[in-house]
């Protein structure tokens, strides 16, 4: 049940309304009584956030898809809170026989769950049989602790475990052939606990994506001779791992802005690209991230470049890691790189936070701390899309730090809109704009168009449309919608704003449109509140026109509920064409009509209303054609 709270401000003498007002949640509330959050869209003075180093020591076993983890955890519990469990999320427990999920899977890839083989806390041996204060329900292993974490405190916890790679159901990671995997959502890691909800305790069905704490990641990842192994983070034992041949391209491709073949199509005949051990060991090391993922292959090529992405910071290095027959991804290396600097220069003109990224060939397509899987594309405009799509992630959820398990429009939506014009450009031809809103309209005011605000943790199984539609669709729209509305300056800084004072933090919605708010120094929940807190749908139409000698009169009438731009094409008898635009704040009143003049200097023939980059349901009450 939500409470209204009336947030009364004033930005540069505007005023909030009680009809402009955003409700918030009573849970929600809480944080701006103590102090965690401010109205300003700022953190508040008493904020906090929880975090955790991970040492973490793989062997991996291709043939058998199995992982042997052996892992340290240090959580340190920033919070004013004693507390007084740990939640421990096992997210291959998806696979678990009888748990829920949202997705049908192979029953061949079914199994007993996550295997801990030992578990111990602060140098204590837990014992794993019948312990009535450890407890495992759906994807969660809550361990109930008998003396509590004190706040400005640390607990130790050491696991070691073992996990068998699914075969068949790939969901966001797992064997694609033989030799070639993508392990994500895949060692115990440690649930988000914050000043919103305490433990994130919501079970993993598929569904979901991320939520996690920034965090301090140290790997060694064991795999047989031949194969490689790419990750998050950046590679610390090049030397170790890899024959002198390679690591020299290595080296090259770290100062260079052009594409480097480390490992070709020949060099896999040869054979003889890694170290000559029956294993090896790949050490990454990644700091202050959200997740750690990592891919391997014995017979993928890999490319590589780098670029700088800012004056003070260390090139970012660049890779795409693919099958031979994959032929788009021979120029995704030089993609991601471009991407790269779209993101950092032109929107969100952010520099790329981390020092590394590699696009693995797997399937799909799906974002982890600098990591990607994406499967190969058909057309160019495909690849373009995807790949740009997924290397916006980095900067929502990772940088930013989203609840995305329960606001996913506030990183998926961003995803959406952020490259428009960088997908435009590199794909001609290809209108990603047009492309959003279409999608939208397909369920635009029906009853599965469901307001954003409401948790994304409520859609699964068959409401998945719904899921899709209000994360990616309807808000990448309406983040098109508004920074068309401010100009791109005016977003521009609103959204620096926003980023500096929530990178690396965990902003929730209202964090984003208080600050924006204040960022721009004007009220905006006129737009905020029908777009992402109201069930409707979008509809501007022309209604009549009136004429006399000098002059035609057009009335626009908003059906929907949603705040639209107005734009009016005039064509006149000579063919001729002139455009009257109309900012969407014309409806900031709440007045659903307004009239529009046009001097008829010429005959009229015809008025159009709208264009293919202004959502509207219903396009026939868009025109009207004047009697001759």
């Amino acid at each position: 049940m939500f409470a209204f709270l009336l947030v009364a401000f004033t930005l540069n003498g505007i005023q909030a309304t009680a009809s402009d007002s955003l409700y918030i949640p009573i849970n929600l509330q809480q944080a701006y009584e103590k102090g965690t959050r401010a109205y300003d869209g700022s953190p508040g003075p008493a904020y906090w956030q929880n975090h955790a180093d991970y040492v973490i020591q793989v062997k991996f076993e291709p043939e058998r898809r199995m992982i042997f983890g052996r892992q340290k955890i240090i959580y340190y519990n920033e919070s004013p809170d004693s507390l007084d469990r740990l939640v421990i999320r096992l997210y291959q427990d998806l696979f678990k026989k009888g748990n829920p999920r949202d997705w049908g899977v192979n029953p061949g890839d079914l199994h007993e769950g996550v295997k801990i083989d030992s578990l111990k806390l602060n140098d204590r041996p837990l014992d794993l049989t019948g312990n009535p204060f450890i407890r495992r329900y759906g994807t969660n292993m809550i361990i109930r602790l008998q003396n509590k974490i004190a706040p400005e405190s640390t607990v130790k916890l050491e696991i070691e475990w073992q996990l068998q790679i699914s075969r068949h159901s790939n969901i966001r990671m797992g064997a694609y052939d033989s030799t070639s995997f993508h392990v994500a959502y895949w060692y115990p890691q440690i649930a988000v606990y914050d000043d919103l909800s305490g433990w994130d305790t919501f079970n993993y069905t598929g569904l979901q994506e991320f939520y996690n704490d920034f965090n301090n990641y140290d790997v060694r990842i064991s795999v047989p001779q031949n194969f490689v192994v790419w990750a998050t983070g950046r590679l610390q034992n090049v030397e170790e791992v890899l024959q002198e041949k390679y690591q020299k391209r290595y080296q090259k491709a770290l100062e260079s802005d052009d594409v480097i073949h480390v490992i070709t199509e020949e060099d896999l005949e040869k054979g003889k690209i890694t170290a000559d051990k029956e294993w090896n060991t790949f050490h990454y090391v990644a700091r202050n991230v959200p997740d750690f993922a990592f891919s391997t292959s014995d017979h993928y090529l890999w490319d590589l470049t780098s670029v700088q992405v800012a004056p003070d910071r260390e090139r970012v290095l660049v890779g795409a890691a693919y099958k031979a027959e994959s032929s788009d991804f021979y120029k995704v290396a030089e993609l991601s790189r471009k991407s790269i600097l779209f993101f950092s220069n032109e929107m969100p003109a952010v520099a790329f936070p981390y020092p590394s990224l590699t696009v693995f060939n797997g399937r799909g397509g799906m974002e982890f701390p600098m990591m990607v899987n994406d499967g190969s594309v058909a057309n160019w405009q495909g690849t373009v899309h995807l790949t740009s799509h997924e290397i916006a992630h980095t900067y929502f959820p990772f940088m930013m730090g989203t609840n995305e398990r329960k606001y996913a429009w506030m990183d998926e939506g961003w995803a959406v809109m952020l490259p428009f014009d960088f997908q435009a450009r590199e794909a001609p031809g290809y209108d990603p704009i047009e492309k959003a809103i279409k999608r939208y309209l397909s369920m635009a005011g029906t009853e599965f168009d469901i307001p954003m605000i409401v948790p994304s943790v409520v859609y699964g199984g068959d409401a998945r449309n719904a899921y899709r539609n209000a994360s990616y669709n309807r808000s990448g729209v309406a983040y098109y919608l508004l920074e068309r509305h401010l100009g791109r300056e005016t977003f521009l800084k609103a959204m620096h704003a926003y980023m500096t004072r929530w990178q690396s933090k965990h902003p929730m919605p209202f964090d984003f449109f208080f600050t924006f708010n204040h960022a721009t120094g004007e009220d905006l929940n006129w737009f905020f509140k029908p777009w992402f807190f109201e069930f409707g749908y979008p509809d501007l139409a022309i209604e009549k026109v009136a004429e006399d000698q000098q002059t035609l009169t057009v009335k626009v009438i908003k059906k929907g509920n949603l705040p639209l731009p107005i734009k009016l094409t005039v064509v006149f008898q000579d063919s001729s064409q002139t455009m009257i635009e109309k900012a969407m704040d014309i409806w900031r009143s709440g007045k659903n009509e307004t009239v529009i003049k046009i001097s008829k200097e010429k005959p009229i023939i015809e008025i159009q209303l709208g264009d293919k980059h202004i959502p509207d349901l219903f396009d026939d009450n868009n025109w009207i054609r004047m009697k001759e």
